[in-house]
């Protein structure tokens, strides 16, 4: 195998053009009419299957989520939410009517100015269930797990920040080897 084979990266595999062959310019060329390509063929899906598609993203976003958290990324039980709520519904108030809460309360948990209460993840989770189920199975475990992932990450950066501060109030002493008999 030539050394320039070798050394293709996955950079030129990504949109799926075989560039071995083609200058940069070529390049970026055939790089334009395939994401136009893929752009029309979306555009031309009806509007129920990118609502399938954008809930099947959802989905797997979410519980690749809970599989492998990252916290850093800021609270993700909001911005999931508002996936699923923008998704299904033009205005966000039609969805609050439909799990029967105020819509200020959904704006505050979208906006994280609140925690959700339990029961309205409860509603969620049946929301959940009822809209999926001519999708595919969704578990009814992984509203809560997102959330509760969430509120994990949201106390583990706190507790960065905190540790120094709340240091002063520990009175708790190191723990003293005991003396082993061959020392005596």
């Amino acid at each position: 195998m030539a050394e320039r084979e070798k050394n293709i990266t996955l950079d030129e595999f990504k949109y799926l053009i075989d560039s071995r062959n083609l200058s940069e310019k070529d390049k970026e060329a055939e790089r334009e009419v395939l994401l136009k390509a893929r752009e029309a063929r979306f555009k031309s899906r009806s509007e129920y299957d990118r609502k399938v598609a954008k809930l099947m993203q959802l989905k797997y976003q979410m519980e690749e989520y809970v599989k492998n958290p990252e916290c850093s990324s800021g609270p993700n039980f909001s911005r999931f939410l508002s996936i699923y709520v923008d998704t299904l519904y033009k205005k966000r108030k039609d969805f609050a009517s439909d799990l029967s809460i105020d819509p200020v309360l959904l704006s505050h948990v979208l906006n994280n100015h609140r925690s959700p209460q339990e029961t309205f993840i409860h509603r969620l989770i049946l929301h959940s269930e009822l809209s999926y189920k001519s999708v595919c199975d969704f578990r009814r475990d992984l509203w809560p797990r997102v959330f509760y992932q969430d509120k994990v990450c949201q106390f583990l950066t706190a507790q960065d920040q905190v540790r120094e501060s709340e240091m002063k109030y520990i009175t708790g002493r190191d723990i003293e080897p005991e003396s082993s008999p061959e020392e005596q």
